[in-house]
C-alpha cells in the first residue's frame, strides 16, 4: 500500500494555498515515481475555494482538492504556505510533519524528526514550487503552469507587490512559455472573477483571506480584501466592522484588522475593530475610522511584520 501523504495549505485558503498544493503534489507523484517509491500525494484544502481558483480549476479540468477538517495520529503531512500552527489544520500536533514549502517567516511548527523544508522570500509559494520542477528537470503540464502562474499573479498583484522579486519575475516567464499566457492579462482576469462588491457575501469579504497572528499576551486576525472597485467595496464598512465585531466577540482577537487593498491604485484602506492601539503605534495613524494607507499592497511584508516586529 502506497505511503500517503497530505499537502495542504492554510485555513481560509487563498488561491496560493489551494494551487502551490496542487502544483506540489504534482510534482512530488512524479519524483516518486522518477525513484521509485512508493509513496502517493494528496492535495487537500482547508476551506471553500477563493472565486479565481474555482474558475481556474474548471478551465483547466484539474480537480478540487478534497475538503478536510483536521489531521490526527498516523498522518503524514506537507506545510504549503503556513508555518505557524494558528494557521494550520487542526490536529496537526498529533500527526507528522514531513515537510515545509513556504515564503513567510518562521513560525512555530515544530517537529520530532528532521523534515525538508523549503522557505525562501519569493512572492509566492508558487513561485518555490515552480522552482522545484526546474532544479529537478520534471515537465510541468499546461493545466498546472496555469495553476501555479495564477498563485504567483495574485499573491504579488501581477508583480505590483513589494513582495514580488525578480526570481517571481523569472518564473513567471517560465510558466508563459508553458501556458502562452500574457501575465498581466492573465492576471487582471483572475481578479475579474472575484466578482461585483456588492454580491459578495461579508463573510467572505472579510474572512476569505485572513490569518491570525500570535502576538504578546494574545491574538490577531488580520484579514485582506482585493479589490478593483474601491468605492463600491467601501460601501460595505459598516457591515465589514459588524462582522469584524462579532469575530472579536467569539474568538477572543485583541483586534481585527482589515486591509481593504485597491489594486489599481495600489494602496489600502485600513480597518481595524478592538483594540486599535498597537496598530496606531506601529504605523503613525488614528485607525478609529478608515485610514488609506498609499502603497501599501502586501500583508506579509508590510503589515504583519512591524506589527509583530513591535512585540
Amino acid at each position: 500500500m502506497a505511503d500517503k501523504i497530505l499537502i495542504v495549505g492554510h485555513k481560509n485558503p487563498d488561491n496560493d494555498a489551494v494551487s502551490a498544493a496542487i502544483g506540489l503534489a504534482y510534482f512530488e507523484n512524479e519524483l516518486a515515481r522518477r525513484r521509485g517509491e512508493d509513496a502517493e500525494y494528496q492535495p487537500v484544502r482547508l476551506g471553500s475555494l477563493p472565486p479565481e481558483t474555482e474558475w481556474n480549476l474548471a478551465e483547466n479540468g484539474i480537480p478540487v482538492p478534497e475538503l478536510i477538517e483536521r489531521v490526527g495520529e498516523g498522518d503524514k503531512v506537507i506545510l504549503v504556505d503556513h508555518n505557524e500552527l494558528s494557521q494550520a489544520v487542526d490536529g496537526l500536533t498529533e500527526a507528522e510533519v514531513v515537510g515545509i514549502v513556504d515564503h513567510h517567516r518562521i513560525g512555530d511548527v515544530t517537529t520530532s524528526a528532521p523534515i525538508y523544508m523549503s522557505v525562501f522570500p519569493w512572492g509566492s509559494s508558487a513561485t518555490v514550487v515552480a522552482m522545484f520542477y526546474r532544479w529537478h528537470d520534471i515537465d510541468m503540464p499546461v493545466g498546472i503552469a496555469n495553476v501555479l502562474l495564477s498563485a504567483i499573479l495574485t499573491d504579488t498583484v501581477i508583480l505590483k507587490s513589494p513582495t514580488a522579486t525578480k526570481v517571481d519575475e523569472e518564473v513567471i516567464a517560465y510558466l508563459e512559455g508553458i501556458t502562452g499566457k500574457n501575465h498581466v492579462e492573465f492576471g487582471q482576469e483572475l481578479f475579474r472573477c472575484r466578482g461585483r462588491e456588492e454580491d459578495l457575501a461579508i463573510e467572505t469579504y472579510v474572512g476569505a483571506d485572513a490569518k491570525e497572528f500570535a502576538v504578546a499576551g494574545g491574538t490577531v486576525l488580520i484579514a485582506q480584501h482585493e479589490t478593483v472597485d474601491l468605492p463600491a467595496a467601501m460601501k460595505r464598512e459598516d457591515e465589514a466592522r459588524a462582522y469584524m465585531r462579532s469575530l472579536i466577540s467569539e474568538h477572543g482577537y485583541d483586534f481585527v484588522l482589515l486591509l481593504v487593498t485597491d489594486i489599481l491604485n495600489e494602496g489600502s484602506n485600513f480597518i481595524v475593530e478592538g483594540d486599535h492601539t498597537l496598530v496606531d503605534k506601529v504605523f503613525s495613524i488614528d485607525s478609529s475610522s478608515a485610514v488609506w494607507m498609499p502603497g501599501v499592497l502586501s500583508r506579509k511584508k508590510q503589515v504583519a511584520a512591524p506589527i509583530l516586529a513591535a512585540q
